[in-house]
This record gives C-alpha cells, structure tokens and sequence, in this order.
C-alpha cells in the first residue's frame, strides 16, 4: 500500500507570503466603476458673477445658412417634419430648423438664434411622418414668407418717414458723449442727493410726531430714526445697483445672440445704428462696480453711525 502511494510534489525552494484583501473590500473593488474623463459637455455652466475681474466672453453664436432639404428631416426645435427651404447651422452644433412657423411654435428660427452654439446639443431623431404633415408644414411657410414680408415693408416705411435716422443720430451722440467719469460722477452726486434728502425728510417727520411723547429726548430718536432710514436707503441701492450689473454681463454675454436675432428676425442690423450691446453693457458694468463700491462704503459709515445714535438714545432713557 505504501508502495502505491504516489510521490508527493516537491515544495519550491522559496515561498513568498502576500496577504489578502477582504472578500468584501475586495469585491467593491472590482466592481467600482471607473469614471470617465471629463469632456468639454461636462462643464458646468458659469456665474454671472465667476470671475468679476476678467471681462465677459460673448456665447458663440449660430452661423446660420440657407438649406434645401430634398430628403424630409426633422426639426432641432419643434421636432416637426422639416422639407424644402430650412436653416441649418454650420458651426459645432449642425442644427436644423424651419425659417419660421413649426409645429406648435410661433417661430423656430427665432428659438434656435437665442440659443448659443452648443456642440454638446443632440439632434432629432428621425421618426416616422405622414403626407398630411408635408402639407401643413408648406401652409405654415406660407405663413413665415407672408410674415417676412409684412416685416420688411414695416421698415421700408420707417425708413422713408426718417425714423431710423433719428435713432441713428441719437445712438451716435450718445456714443460720442459719454464718458465713463462723467456718469459715475452723476451717479455720486444723486445718491448723496438722496441720503440727504431721506435723512432731513425722516427726521423733521420724527421730531414732529415724536416730540410730544419724548420731550426733550425727541430729537435723539429723530437722529436714530433718520440714520435708520439712510441705512435701509442704502440697502436698497446696493440690491439695485447688484441687478443692474448682473443684467449688464448678461446682455455682454448674450450681445452676439441679441445681434443675431435683431438681424435675422427683425432684418434690423443694430450696429448700422452705432449700437453695440457689448461695449453699452461694459460701460454699465464699470459704472455699477463704482456704485456698488461707493454705496458699501456709505453703508458702513452708515451703520457706524447709526450704532453711535443708537448707544446715545440708551444713555439718554437711562438718564431719565
């Protein structure tokens, strides 16, 4: 029976010892998903208010061209079906659309121009379409030429009745006047104007109504009271003067789209009248971080003295 047995197999000449990860660690190791390397599409989108020190970068805007679809295709913007004369864009993008009225919508070129250029954008797919379909959708060209052409005789108009010089000269002179020193200056001047104005206002208002109750005190809480109304004055003025910034980076953003769309859809070029969006809304912008720095300084100098009135009204009623 010895004899039978087989030989047994010999052990390696050196052993080396490698511990084990858990059964459970190990799984979730294994079964952890890798993630993806970040692409251009996985960007999130930017504040109004990221990066306040570097002026804004205008969105990309569509570069619209005719297109004659032979083959029925589908619309990027109500999905409807899309033959004959169309828009399709040439930039990242490609997106395709009617020239005007689509399925449930009012205008899809108009739609499409207030979008950016965005190349992470999924286009339609194809879908299945009905001959009823290719006839509404060539009633609703009709409708965009007929709309077009209503548009077009409306400036014909405007222009032969001298309007459009009017405007013209009025955005040149604008242009040419202004001065980015001159309207912080004005800017000062009317919030000083009005501090002065709340703070005499509230406190003749106090003293006359609050003199019969306080005595001799009374002029004490019309200065509290006065201070207190700047305060709430300035507050208000910091929240307005913080919209119209964000609205001045919004339109320099948005300027190239609002340009686009004043000259495809209104057939109106706005810079043929001096009018550019971007440079209107980076003057605004400087003149409003003036206002937003004037007013923060004018807000603590405000509270300081208002916390001084307040401290002085206290030792007054103790003293009495």
């Amino acid at each position: 029976a010895l004899a039978a047995r087989p030989p047994r197999r010999p052990r390696p000449a050196t052993m080396v010892w490698t511990p084990r990860a858990p059964r459970a660690k190990q799984r979730l190791v294994e079964e952890a998903p890798t993630s993806p390397a970040a692409g251009p599409c996985d960007e999130e989108p930017t504040s109004p208010l990221r990066g306040l020190s570097q002026p804004v970068q205008p969105l990309q805007r569509h570069d619209m061209v005719d297109h004659y679809f032979f083959k029925p295709a589908w619309c990027d913007v109500c999905e409807g079906i899309l033959t004959g004369n169309g828009i399709q864009c040439q930039g990242p993008c490609g997106r395709k659309c009617h020239r005007g009225v689509g399925k449930n919508t009012f205008n899809c070129y108009a739609y499409m121009l207030a979008q950016p250029c965005d190349p992470c954008a999924e286009p339609i797919m194809e879908g299945r379409y009905r001959f009823r379909d290719l006839f509404r959708q060539w009633g609703r060209d009709i409708k965009t030429s007929a709309k077009e052409l209503v548009v077009v005789e409306a400036w014909k108009e405007q222009h032969k009745l001298g309007n459009v010089k009017k405007v013209k000269e009025f955005a040149y002179q604008t242009r040419e006047r202004w001065s980015d020193a001159r309207a912080k200056r004005y800017f000062l001047v009317a919030q000083l104007a009005s501090i002065a104005a709340v703070h005499c206002l509230t406190y003749m208002l106090t003293l006359f109504f609050g003199a019969s109750l306080h005595g001799e005190h009374g002029w004490r809480l019309a200065c509290l009271q006065a201070v207190h109304s700047v305060n709430l004055l300035l507050i208000l003025e910091g929240c307005l003067s913080l919209l119209v910034f964000v609205l001045a980076r919004q339109a320099q953003r948005y300027s190239e789209l609002i340009h686009a769309f004043a000259k495809e859809i209104l057939f109106l070029d706005v810079r043929d009248l001096h009018i550019d969006v971007w440079l209107a809304g980076a003057a605004v912008e400087r003149v409003m971080a003036f206002a937003l720095a004037s007013t923060g300084f004018l807000a603590a100098f405000s509270a300081a003295v208002w916390l001084r009135e307040l401290v002085l009204a206290g030792d007054c009623s103790t003293a009495s």
